[in-house]
């Protein structure tokens, strides 16, 4: 199964996460309380890796996240490390395989923009 997820942060009204599948589950949360874009990321990852099953595929726009939880960039942001190391253990465990996506193709920031 497909997964696509998207975060936005703190836009002075709201920020939140989404994600949604290839079968048609969206599933999202908003928050009255400033959170990062990177934190609203990681956050929907998070959120779309329990619901993932093993070997699904989650897609992303946020290279930040894709290539910090693969291990290709360092995580420098200390509010990330815990939320990388569990998303690393999932996708491990669960053999979830992560791909980066431009955000043109990117379902999940089409409804997110809309919410």
């Amino acid at each position: 199964m497909k997964i696509w997820i998207d975060g936005s942060g703190w836009n002075g009204r709201r920020c939140g996460w989404l994600f949604c599948t290839e079968g048609g589950e969206v599933k999202s949360q908003f928050y009255d309380t400033p959170f990062t874009n990177n934190e609203m990321e990681y956050t929907a990852m998070l959120n779309a890796l329990e619901a993932a099953g093993e070997g699904d595929e989650i897609l992303s726009d946020s290279a930040l996240v894709v290539n910090q939880i693969s291990g290709k960039w360092k995580v420098r942001e200390p509010r990330l490390f815990s939320h990388c190391s569990t998303c690393r253990a999932i996708v491990d465990r669960k053999r979830i395989k992560l791909t980066w996506i431009p955000r043109e193709e990117n379902k999940a920031g089409h409804l997110i923009e809309k919410a």
